[in-house]
């Protein structure tokens, strides 16, 4: 037998912290690793090994206690572990919009000069050849054209150019990083509260795949239509949505 807070016993308390909500499956799990860690004890002995050397040699042979509990299905989800699992995928999907929301914003104020500039070199695509006079370009002193139109781009969609886009990344990425080490640290990591890897990846897929096609779509609208101070918005956001879709379904592929 093993003494208390023994590298084995603290072993088989972190797995079955990590193995609520697993049910039988978990019960059975956690009764192998004690009968395998036990021996592997017993044998690393009878190589010579203190017992202690003994214990921290067969945990470290029988593998990391959270990889071990990911391979073990989750029991079938009763109302209140339902409730956890959204609970948790929600705070997932939130942070990660806020913070593609955000970072859009970002990404759009750092582009959005070489795109007036862009705009005024190509006359919006050919569309206005009088883009630069007035009354379109107020004759301020230190104003150029491109600055003028710089300063109309909407830097996210639906926001406008003065939403705090930088503020609601840092929300975002707040967010997710402190799920990630309350799933590092605490039950949240487990799968009584981690929603399964498909339905995860597919709670990700589905609405920012749709965002990004709907962005696109009017982007490609706006850059044909003399809307060019929402296009590139729009087209940057819609990109970072389907770059979130595609390695959302990609995790979820390699999950099943």
């Amino acid at each position: 037998m093993t003494t208390a807070q023994s590298p084995v016993e603290r072993y088989l308390d972190e797995m079955f912290d990590r193995l609520a909500g697993t049910g039988a499956p978990g019960r059975r799990m956690l009764a192998e690793a004690e009968s395998h860690l036990l021996a592997a004890t017993e044998d690393g002995i009878g190589r010579g090994l203190d017992p202690e050397t003994a214990e921290r040699d067969a945990v470290a042979r029988f593998g990391a206690a959270a990889e071990i509990a990911r391979q073990v299905p989750p029991a079938p989800a009763s109302l209140r572990a339902a409730l956890r699992r959204s609970a948790v995928g929600g705070w997932a999907v939130a942070g990660a919009a806020l913070a593609w929301y955000g970072t859009s914003g970002v990404l759009t104020w750092l582009l959005g000069r070489p795109f007036a500039q862009l705009l005024v070199a190509t006359d919006r695509f050919g569309r206005d050849r009088n883009m630069c006079e007035r009354p379109w370009v107020p004759s301020e002193p230190g104003l150029d054209c491109a600055g003028h139109y710089f300063g109309q781009l909407d830097r996210v969609p639906v926001g406008g150019a003065r939403f705090p886009f930088a503020v609601v990344a840092l929300i975002g990425i707040g967010l997710l990083v402190a799920l990630v080490v309350a799933r590092r640290w605490t039950p949240l990591g487990t799968a009584a509260w981690t929603p399964a890897g498909p339905t995860l990846g597919l709670a990700f897929a589905v609405p920012f795949g749709f965002v990004a096609l709907l962005l696109a779509f009017y982007g490609v609208v706006g850059a044909s239509a003399r809307m060019q101070n929402w296009t590139l918005s729009y087209f940057v956001a819609g990109l970072l949505a389907g770059v979130i879709a595609v390695v959302a379904v990609r995790k979820a592929r390699r999950a099943t």
